[in-house]
């Protein structure tokens, strides 16, 4: 009886282990699918930001860097439009330069979406590879971001080069 006891425990923790092992790489292939880095100079990093900020050029982003905050600005074909891809693009200076690329689903912020229904990121988004981003305090709420719909969500440079643009469609 005890050694019976004994195999079923030891069921339970081996079938606990591999379901955990499942969910854990499971994650890191969605992170490993989603996100891209790779080496940039800086002529490289300015001529891709000014291809994406050309797309958008007419559009004032959701966040203003300057003050940290997200600012009200309706769009009036927002309402019948869905969002489905969270998009950021990072120009990482510190050490070697790099551009990380990160394309989430919008799913993956509304699901990971804290803090009565805001995101913060760049720190949730880039958890497996940091950048100088990732303790500056950006958060937004999905609520303006549905409610803006798709478009620019922050365009920021900082005076050393380092720089990011993030936007939904």
């Amino acid at each position: 009886m005890k050694r019976t006891k004994r195999s079923g425990l030891v069921f339970i923790v081996a079938a606990v282990g591999t379901v955990a092992t499942i969910a854990a790489g499971s994650g890191f292939w969605f992170v490993v699918r989603h996100r891209e880095s790779t080496p940039a100079s800086a002529a490289i990093a300015d001529a891709e930001f000014t291809q994406i900020r050309s797309r958008f050029a007419h559009q004032r982003p959701l966040i203003d860097m300057a003050i940290r905050q997200s600012v009200d600005i309706a769009t009036p074909t927002a309402a019948a439009t869905s969002l489905r891809t969270f998009h950021t693009v990072v120009f990482d200076t510190r050490g070697r330069e790099r551009i990380v690329r990160i394309s989430v689903p919008y799913w993956f912020a509304r699901r990971y979406a804290r803090h009565h229904g805001q995101f913060r990121w760049l720190g949730e988004l880039t958890f497996l590879d940091d950048t100088e981003f990732d303790p500056e305090a950006i958060v937004v709420s999905l609520d303006q971001l549905e409610r803006r719909g798709p478009g620019l969500v922050v365009d920021y440079r900082r005076p050393s080069g380092g720089q990011f643009i993030s936007w939904v469609d």
